[in-house]
């Protein structure tokens, strides 16, 4: 029986029996196109809002073609959402394909909203007068 070791992550070059390979960290890394994340401060269309909500927002480039954000709203006393009319209008980045999203607030579950490519839009999921912290995460594809 072999046992496996673990990928070499000191050496920039390994040998072993005489040939030379990179270890599996530089090999992720040259494959890695991302970035740690920029803050964004979404701009809501139609959304309900008691009070003034403290909303924050940040979008991370996952590869070349893949992006993930995560919006973060605070109500002041609260905030409603219409699926289908209550959109974020200005990510950063331009959708090249639709994609997903979804909103989670208070461990009460999670509904789904969308990316619309051909406006580059993120159509929320409805929620109704939320009085607690919610967020907003989705993936697409982008350029």
């Amino acid at each position: 029986m072999t046992t496996q070791q673990p990928p070499p992550i000191y050496q920039q070059i390994v040998q072993e029996d005489a040939k030379v390979s990179l270890p599996w960290v530089l090999f992720f890394q040259q494959t890695y196109d991302g970035d740690a994340g920029t803050v964004w401060e979404p701009n809501f269309v139609n959304l309900s809002e008691v009070g003034s909500p403290t909303i924050t927002g940040r979008y991370y480039r996952l590869t070349k073609y893949l992006t993930f954000f995560h919006v973060n709203i605070t109500p002041a006393t609260s905030t409603s959402s219409t699926a289908g009319t209550t959109y974020i209008d200005n990510y950063p980045v331009n959708f090249t394909n639709d994609g997903f999203c979804i909103a989670v607030s208070g461990g009460a579950g999670s509904s789904g909203g969308h990316i619309t490519s051909s406006n580059n839009r993120i159509f929320t999921p409805e929620w109704v007068t939320v009085t607690i912290p919610l967020t907003i995460i989705g993936i697409g594809e982008a350029q």
